[in-house]
């Protein structure tokens, strides 16, 4: 069976959806729920080596608090990035399945097979 930690936030509907998916395909998951148990700044760094893009995959520039904090436009560095993470949940893409090292972030079923497969 496919162990797979998978960070996400309840509410939301594509985090939904993916562990639906999940389930369906008979991944054991690990929740991580990034309101009630954020993510510390080294697993945040550890993601982010995950990622194509680093730290910047893990952001999600859409997001409401994202707006709120004026961060369009921003340059910020990488250990920048990781501390707001580190204390702004609402800043996070959702949701990301790890396995390994692997990683899909956002609702992407095609991709969450694969990690599985």
């Amino acid at each position: 069976m496919a162990k797979v930690t998978l960070y996400h936030y309840p509410s939301c509907t594509s985090c939904r959806k993916a562990r639906q998916l999940l389930d369906e395909l008979g991944a054991e998951v690990t929740e991580r729920r990034y309101f009630t148990d954020k993510p510390t700044e080294a697993e945040i760094r550890e993601l982010a080596k995950l990622m194509p893009g680093g730290v910047h995959d893990l952001v999600s520039r859409r997001s409401r608090r994202y707006k709120e904090l004026g961060l369009d436009g921003r340059e910020l560095s990488d250990d920048e990035w990781i501390a707001l993470l580190a204390k702004e949940p609402g800043l996070w893409r959702r949701p990301i399945a790890v396995r390994g090292q692997r990683a899909v972030v956002g609702w992407d079923e095609q991709a969450l097979r694969n990690l599985l497969a």
